[in-house]
């Protein structure tokens, strides 16, 4: 059951990636592939990767699109019973007993997305089921290292892993005080020797930081507006509907119930530097107050000063939100409502 479930996970990832791969940059793709090809070979983010291989592994991956991007997902079947690939419920309670989670959704440009993992852990938070997937078996080429479906949240360690990996390479590579600050508090310097002991102590940070995009996800679920997926689809083009999600990340982040109040309440340093320097694109334009308050913390080290950037950055984003759904309830056509989003939020 098993193999077979993975064969057909990962085939619905492949028709997935088939139909939405031109929505993405090539140098974005490119990156993703390489953390795709290291995921289904099992191998962690600082392992090499012998470019011949992985070259002829694209080649085969986008041979099959052009044969792949006209076909339907398929049923999934687990012990003699067939499942709708969304059907995450009745999945997962058929995979309860087997050590396996099952999660699947629409991302950016609503790309479905499909994963299938190794449960290393399971907990309850607000009457939310919060499952921490590990070694993950089948995943498509664009990924987020939190999901929230119905009320239940996943939480990837995976491409979290890879994904502060590539944050830490750049903080030596590149002059980033937020990031540099982050890693120091947890112990990690550029250059460093990578040992058995780096490792553990590289997945031990990972799994602390899973904890901000828990409460991210968290918030996310728990701040959300019926209209929003709506509003996500009649975004009209790339541009607005990444300024709708920056957005409504940053209510999120900027939540009683989120991240920067969790790390606030707890005084997490190593977390603070980490999340202020991973807040880039469009989120970085619309709040430029989380950088200059942080700078402000630094010299004076007093968490209320990221507190009331928390609170103005929460009454702002909430004030934006509320004009992007009025714009929305007054029935502007495509056109008009990525006009005034982006007049808004640009």
């Amino acid at each position: 059951m098993k193999d077979s479930l993975i064969s057909d996970v990962k085939f619905n990832c492949d028709v997935s990636d088939a139909k939405f791969w031109g929505y993405f940059s090539l140098c974005g793709l490119l990156m993703r592939f390489r953390d795709l090809y290291r995921s289904e070979r099992n191998l962690p983010p600082w392992a090499p990767i012998d470019q011949k291989e992985i070259s002829g592994w694209i080649a085969e991956k986008e041979a099959r699109w052009a044969e792949l991007e006209a076909m339907d997902f398929r049923t999934l079947m687990i012990e003699g019973e067939q499942y709708d690939p969304f059907d995450i419920s009745g999945i997962n309670n058929a995979l309860k007993h087997t050590g396996l989670i099952y999660g699947a959704g629409y991302g950016v440009y609503m790309k479905p997305n499909f994963l299938l993992a190794e449960l290393q852990a399971r907990t309850e938070i607000l009457d939310y089921t919060v499952y921490f997937a590990e070694r993950e078996l089948a995943r498509d080429v664009f990924v987020s290292s939190g999901m929230v479906q119905g009320r239940c949240i996943f939480l990837r360690l995976e491409p979290l892993q890879a994904f502060l990996w590539e944050k830490f390479l750049e903080s030596g590579a590149k002059k980033n005080l937020y990031l540099d600050y982050g890693f120091q508090h947890y112990g990690f310097s550029p250059g460093q020797n990578r040992d058995a002991g780096f490792e553990k102590d590289f997945k031990e940070m990972v799994r602390n930081y899973s904890d901000v995009v828990l409460h991210h996800e968290l918030a996310e679920a728990m701040e959300d507006v019926p209209e929003w997926p709506d509003i996500l689809t009649k975004a009209g083009d790339r541009d607005t509907e990444l300024l709708i999600r920056a957005l409504k990340d940053l209510i999120s982040d900027t939540s009683g119930h989120g991240p920067l109040k969790k790390i606030i309440l707890t005084k997490d340093r190593g977390a603070l530097g980490l999340y202020t320097g991973l807040i880039d694109g469009y989120r970085k334009g619309m709040y430029p107050e989380i950088r200059q308050a942080f700078q402000k913390f630094v010299l004076h080290e007093e968490w209320q000063i990221m507190e009331a950037a928390r609170e103005a950055g929460y009454s702002k984003f909430i004030a934006l939100r509320e004009k992007v759904l009025a714009s929305y309830k007054a029935g502007r056509s495509k056109e008009s409502l990525s006009r005034e989003v982006k007049a808004l939020l640009s």
